[in-house]
């Protein structure tokens, strides 16, 4: 089995953002088994590899679907009542994901590896919107505490890639929800300024792979964000600026499965491997500049951001010179319409 194999179908591992208090990372699954249960194929070597690939691949994802400001270019609130602006973004991380070929077994003690780490960008495109609620408590030149709710989408698809599959298990959006209150409402010489919170989901799913007589599947991935941001912003003329600091906790689940080939007790023999119930937790540190080009009722945006490393998570396999649960950059570019 390569690692190929093993990559895309742990890629997707789950994430779910809680809020900012901090949390240890960590990684818990149930019992490896397998079947048929013979003397010394314990699984113990297929599941820590799976386990592993879990911890290093799921803040990837996690910062993807996090991303930095929660709506690109903006600062503080909407300005009231029935305001609306509609964005639509896409957000990669400068990933990585294994690149070495390594020996998978189902017999024996669980053996260090090195997968490698191959550059590959982590793509995630989303559909987010604002709505003002309230304009605030005017403030000389400004006003304070105003209030927008915030919502969006993630869109998964349906792929069939030769031996790869990505199937959601039920519709291919998942939707997100938020709310952001302003300090400063943004005006000719005032800043916006804005707290945020903000919830994302991906639609759960499943993947599967096959590589010559090996399959490794993952079932049942849920992947939730939820992101607090402190983000200011100010414009001037049709150009603007933004940036901001934020706090992302990232959990995730599913069970992975796996059927591998080894030959044992003088024949080779297909065996099953499962481990129910994986979950990992990680906590991360962010920040983001944005730059904006305003065209009447319309805004392009690109963001840059970094997402810090959070408490190192413990593997026994390496990923060349990378750890699980590293610092990440990640870029954002989106168009904005306001009605």
């Amino acid at each position: 089995m390569t690692s190929r194999c093993v990559s895309f179908v742990i890629a997707a591992c789950a994430l779910v953002l809680a809020s900012a208090a901090p949390a240890a990372a960590q990684t818990s699954s149930g019992s490896c088994t397998v079947s048929p249960a013979v003397p010394g194929a314990s699984g113990a070597d297929v599941c820590q590899k799976g386990r592993d690939l879990f911890s290093f691949l799921v803040p990837q994802v996690g910062v993807a679907l996090s991303g930095g400001n929660p709506v690109l270019g903006e600062g503080g609130t909407l300005g009231g009542w029935g305001k609306r602006m509609l964005q639509l973004r896409a957000t990669a991380v400068d990933g990585r994901v294994p690149a070495n070929d390594v020996p998978i077994r189902v017999t024996g003690p669980a053996a260090a590896s090195d997968f490698g780490a191959k550059r590959v960008p982590v793509p995630m495109p989303t559909l987010d919107a604002a709505v003002g609620l309230f304009k605030g408590i005017p403030l000389g030149l400004t006003n304070a505490g105003g209030v927008d709710v915030l919502l969006g989408a993630s869109y998964l698809p349906t792929i069939e890639d030769g031996d790869f599959s990505l199937t959601p298990t039920g519709a291919n959006w998942a939707f997100s929800y938020g709310l952001r209150v302003g300090a400063l409402q943004e005006s000719s010489l005032v800043p916006g300024v804005s707290l945020s919170v903000m919830r994302r989901k991906l639609p759960t799913m499943n993947f599967g792979y096959g590589s010559s007589n090996d399959t490794l599947r993952v079932d049942n991935f849920a992947l939730t964000s939820n992101a607090l941001r402190l983000t200011a912003a100010k414009r001037f003329l049709i150009f603007g600026i933004a940036a901001g600091v934020g706090r992302d906790q990232i959990e995730g689940s599913s069970s992975l499965g796996a059927t591998v080939n080894e030959n044992l007790l003088a024949a080779t023999q297909r065996y099953g491997a499962s481990l129910p119930d994986l979950r990992t937790t990680v906590v991360r540190n962010t920040a983001f500049v944005n730059a904006s080009l305003n065209l009447i009722v319309t805004r392009l945006i690109a963001e840059y951001g970094w997402s810090d490393n959070g408490e190192r998570l413990h593997t026994i396999n390496r990923f060349g010179d990378r750890q699980a649960n590293e610092g990440y950059r990640y870029g954002s570019v989106g168009l904005t319409v306001r009605f």
